[in-house]
């Protein structure tokens, strides 16, 4: 199997169509052995994460940049192999990117500049969003915060993020599943903020692994298992997740409250409805009920109050780069300030499901300020029933490193696992 043409394959159909190719990878992947898979994930997503910096230094050795969008991929993949990649000696680097290139005009081209990096090695750009490989617009956004925020952020984007599961706790503790894990063989540690969260070293099918297949645990962010704590359900209440994807947070607050709640997940997708309700049943979870209907217009349809609401809102997700790193390349400047009509007439529709004295939480895996400090200023402005709930001490309790804007937390990387999420944690009057 040629895996480096079929990452060339990838990287093209991201570049053509501008979003990740996640069906066609899913089924490239199940297709390849375990050292091949490796290094196929190593080659596609580190190319992604570095794209920005290698087209800097391409154009410094191109004559006319001005090359047709297939070679410059097959060039993004051979320097990233000759300047990352340690396990791939830098001649094999060049041979066989070489290969790749169909249109044999460009061949002497692509093997000339391939051949020059290898002799010159990396340089350091004086431009920190180049040398950490992101658009300056999202440089920009992250000075905002505070000044030395931007390099943190950055920096930690440029790694690979490891696996994280959650523990189904109406099954096992996660001292019992650790050592589970230890004897099949799997490498684990526990997260270091969430008590939920277990740290895995695998490269094979999640979904096929026995700690997942068995519904002991689901897959699922440090930071996104925070979410649920700082809405901090009772069992016994009404509990409504207002975008609940494939119900990563909905299960979890099933398994917060005991699976002891009555719960509401309403999402757009009746697709993902379709598989939040497989994983809550591979769970063992009874207490949600599902809706799909579009949360924009939800108090037409749903006539009940809530305890409490989660509105983990779609956002322009640039917190999970690290995961995705696809999100910092099709991402566009224009693109918080649309989402953020969106989130505001979620926050509304959420506002007016929420009982007297019920708590919310406005999350978001993200960070531009119009999806975050300034849409809740807005919301706030405008619904004087509403108050911020602060959960500083909650998130120093936990010892996650945040910066407060008076109307919500930014989660900061911590360097392992934890990536950033805005969480807004409000009250109705």
């Amino acid at each position: 199997m040629n895996v480096r043409k079929i990452a060339y394959r990838v990287l093209r159909k991201l570049e053509r169509d501008k979003r990740f190719p996640t069906e066609e990878t899913k089924s490239a992947l199940s297709q390849m052995e375990k050292r091949e898979r490796a290094f196929f994930k190593e080659l596609v997503w580190g190319t992604m994460r570095k794209q920005i910096y290698i087209d800097w230094l391409l154009n410094k050795y191109l004559k006319n940049p001005e090359i047709p969008p297939a070679i410059r991929i097959v060039l993004r993949i051979g320097v990233y192999q000759i300047l990352f990649m340690d396990s791939v000696p830098d001649y094999a680097a060049v041979s066989e990117t070489v290969k790749l290139v169909e249109n044999i005009r460009f061949r002497n081209l692509v093997n000339a500049i391939l051949k020059r990096i290898s002799k010159d090695g990396f340089k350091d750009p004086q431009e920190m969003h180049i040398k950490y490989s992101h658009p300056k617009w999202i440089y920009e956004e992250l000075l905002k915060w505070e000044k030395n925020v931007a390099e943190v952020v950055m920096r930690d984007h440029m790694k690979a993020l490891p696996t994280v599961l959650r523990v189904n706790t109406l099954k096992i503790s996660r001292e019992k599943l650790v050592e589970n894990l230890r004897k099949k063989g799997i490498e684990s540690r526990p997260t270091v903020h969430s008590p939920f969260g277990i740290v895995v070293r695998y490269n094979g099918d999640l979904s096929e692994m026995f700690a997942v297949k068995e519904g002991l645990s689901i897959a699922q962010g440090e930071s996104s298992q925070i979410v649920t704590i700082l809405l901090n359900p009772k069992p016994g209440t009404k509990i409504l997740d207002m975008a609940s994807g494939m119900g990563g947070k909905t299960t979890h607050i099933a398994e917060y409250t005991k699976d002891n709640a009555e719960i509401l997940a309403v999402d757009d997708s009746a697709e993902k409805i379709d598989i939040l309700k497989e994983n809550a049943k591979r769970l063992g979870i009874k207490s949600i009920k599902t809706l799909t209907a579009d949360s924009r217009i939800l108090s037409d349809i749903v006539k009940e109050k809530f305890d409490y609401i989660l509105l983990d809102a779609p956002c322009t997700s640039l917190g999970t780069a690290r995961k995705n790193p696809d999100v910092i390349l099709t991402t566009k400047p224009d693109d918080p300030k649309k989402m953020r009509t969106i989130q505001r007439a979620l926050l509304e529709q959420a506002r007016k499901l929420l009982k007297e004295n019920g708590r919310m939480i406005y999350s978001i895996c993200t960070f531009t300020k119009d999806e975050s400090t300034n849409l809740i200023r807005e919301f706030l402005n405008a619904n004087k029933d509403m108050k911020i709930a602060d959960i500083r001490e909650n998130l120093k309790a936990m010892g996650i490193n945040h910066i407060w804007d008076g109307f919500g937390a930014l989660m900061l990387p911590n360097g392992d696992v934890l990536t950033e999420f805005y969480i807004s944690a409000l009250e109705k009057k």
